[in-house]
């Protein structure tokens, strides 16, 4: 087990090497790129809007931490919840159906002359 592991680590290496070589690439063939991406990192440079922006999102993104699991959890227990009450009717019906079909066999039975 240890050796697959090991092998996916390499290879999670090898992508974060590749993606940085493409990246350094295209940082050499358009310069400009970079100075503007390190312009709009940097905060001083950022207006009103991009903050509160910003901090909504983050707002959200903890807001989603706090209450994500248990909103999934929640949502997981009523679908199973659904599933078997919707399982229970089905089967009601279907012995309700069965029930009906042998009543009216025997109705007919009952009719029946000899």
């Amino acid at each position: 087990m240890r050796n697959k592991s090991h092998h996916r680590i390499g290879f999670a290496w090898l992508e974060l090497l590749l993606a940085l070589a493409v990246l350094a690439l295209v940082l050499q063939v358009f310069p400009r790129a970079g100075k503007t991406v390190l312009w709009m990192l940097d905060v001083r440079n950022w207006p009103r809007s991009v903050w509160f922006v910003a901090n909504v999102v983050v707002l959200l993104v903890l807001v989603a931490v706090r209450f994500g699991p248990q909103v999934v959890e929640d949502w997981r227990t009523r679908r199973e919840r659904l599933a078997s009450e919707h399982t229970k009717h089905e089967k009601q019906r279907e012995i309700r159906a069965q029930r009906e079909a042998l009543e009216r066999m025997q109705e007919a039975k009952r009719k029946r002359i000899y």
